[in-house]
């Protein structure tokens, strides 16, 4: 399947890069030959490269991943999706997480690293036109260290990605703690902002090499101000005075900090039908889904709360059982009665998810704007009314799935219920806001649901809400896994730095910004 031409070029590449990593198979050079090297250029140019880096930063989750790290182990200790449990629902399937960690050394920061190192060499006339490249890496790089130490706590950041230099070359990079690593992507997503501003000139290849946002540098603003925001939120435990410090920043300066605020404005991995593989992260999710059904029950917590409150959201959401029950499967695996099946539990609904190519694979969304900004309000840290932000946000969630499942071709259009049926909803007792942080972060955490696994587990347990019961089984109680053990390959490797972290290393520990 792969051309000699595709051959030396993905060649070229990754000796450069020098990773070790294998390509990525069929699907990888789908987009080389749209959007890598029209011209089968063997030489690695900035704007292959960031092509690349976006796909390999996971903006499209691929359907691996799904398959196994999400439906596995993300989606169930998040509770965004239903599985049949036993004594190893909290472990990890290692092997498959040192493919994410691999992935994020030797692919995706090692080619925005590499981005700088090309434009550095650039005459200096062509350096302004490339300059757009070097803000866009940041928000990208941004992105993927972000999912990256969230996962796993303190990470080789500071002294990683220097194999190709000759002068202090460290293919032995200590740890950086987790603090450090943050404090450096929001900087860098700081810098990204002011800089793509101010930007006058823009790379004229740029609209075809940017597949997440087509070379929207307005749109790219946006997302740099709505990660950044998210981040800082995400510091509101553990460094108060700082996340405070640059959420009154980006939210007193509009103008120069715009966010995503509609959801025209979502950052989304959407489907080309020119993509003849990995369309999108739905696309790969369709995969995942169907072929995982013990992964994909309605979870028992969210189908209780959304039912609770006749959440709009939960017909299109949601396959009832035989009888036509929102019947969502308990976590524990003493209280999940069998026969568990699709005759007795409800489960992700077909039509939204596994029979969806155009669902797109959202990386930031208006709605969780709203609820950062409500969050914001909340702690006094905003100038805006809480209430209304809140309000705002679950209106543009319900919009937001309504209008993704109507992009399904297979499916005839459900209408968006009306203002005054959501007007009830948001009104009613078990969703109203009522000046707690624990309406916020349960309404945010069903907007992420199986959409953005890796959102809604990293916010739930920085505000530890929703509340899980425990899970047992046999009466005995099990511990929840809330961060990623390293990869063995790290340990092995890396081992006089590894000994450094080493206590912290086990999937109990809590990371970094996880206090309550």
């Amino acid at each position: 399947m792969h051309s000699t031409n595709k051959t030396r070029r993905r060649l070229a590449i990754l000796l450069i890069l020098t990773a070790l990593a294998g390509a990525g198979g069929a699907c990888r050079d789908d987009y080389q030959d749209l959007f890598l090297d029209p011209e089968r250029s063997t030489t690695a140019r900035i704007e292959y490269l960031f092509t690349q880096a976006q796909i390999d930063a996971d903006f499209p989750i691929h359907y691996g991943e799904w398959y196994w790290q999400v439906y596995e182990n993300v989606g169930r200790w998040a509770q965004v999706s239903g599985a049949v449990n036993d004594e190893n629902m909290m472990r990890s399937v290692s092997d498959q997480w040192q493919n994410n960690w691999r992935d994020y050394y030797t692919r995706a920061a090692m080619e925005l690293k590499e981005i700088r190192v090309l434009y550095d060499a650039l005459p200096s006339d062509q350096q302004a036109s490339y300059a757009v490249y070097l803000h866009l890496g940041k928000i990208v790089n941004a992105f993927v260290t972000a999912r990256t130490t969230d996962m796993w706590g303190d990470i080789p950041y500071s002294e990683a990605f220097t194999a190709r230099q000759t002068v202090d070359r460290n293919l032995f990079p200590k740890f950086d703690t987790q603090q450090s690593v943050y404090d450096a992507i929001l900087q860098d997503l700081k810098d990204a902002a002011d800089g793509l501003r101010g930007l006058g000139t823009v790379h004229s290849a740029l609209a075809k090499q940017d597949l997440l946002l087509q070379g929207d540098v307005v749109a790219w603003q946006r997302f740099a101000n709505s990660l950044r925001l998210r981040l800082a939120m995400r510091l509101s435990e553990v460094a108060p005075a700082e996340a405070q410090a640059i959420v009154q920043e980006i939210l007193n300066a509009p103008g120069n900090y715009p966010l995503v605020e509609t959801n025209a404005q979502n950052v989304a991995w959407s489907m080309n039908p020119a993509w003849t593989y990995d369309h999108n992260s739905l696309g790969n999710r369709s995969r995942g889904t169907f072929e995982r059904p013990d992964r994909t029950y309605a979870p028992k917590v969210m189908v209780d709360i959304m039912r609770a409150g006749n959440d709009p959201r939960v017909p299109i959401v949601f396959d009832p059982d035989s009888a036509g029950v929102y019947r969502g499967l308990p976590s524990s695996p003493d209280s999940q009665l069998p026969p568990v099946n699709r005759q007795t539990y409800a489960y992700l609904d077909s039509l939204m998810f596994s029979r969806n190519d155009n669902f797109p694979g959202y990386v930031m969304t208006a709605a969780e704007v709203k609820f950062l900004k409500a969050e914001a309000d909340q702690r006094g840290w905003g100038s805006g009314v809480a209430k209304g932000e809140y309000d705002a946000g679950i209106r543009l969630s319900i919009e937001m799935y309504y209008d993704a499942y109507n992009g399904n071709t297979l499916a005839p259009d459900v209408a968006l219920p009306s203002p005054a049926a959501v007007d009830s909803f948001i009104n009613g007792p078990t969703v109203a806001y009522d000046g707690t942080l624990e309406r916020i972060a349960i309404q945010k955490w069903i907007h992420f649901g199986i959409v953005q696994p890796y959102e809604a587990w990293a916010e739930q347990r920085r505000t530890d809400y929703p509340a899980f019961p425990p899970d047992r089984i046999g009466g005995r109680l099990l511990d929840r896994t809330v961060r990623l053990t390293y990869p063995s390959t790290e340990v092995t490797n890396n081992r006089q730095n590894y000994e450094a972290v080493r206590a912290q290393d086990t999937p109990t520990t809590r990371v970094w910004w996880d206090v309550r």
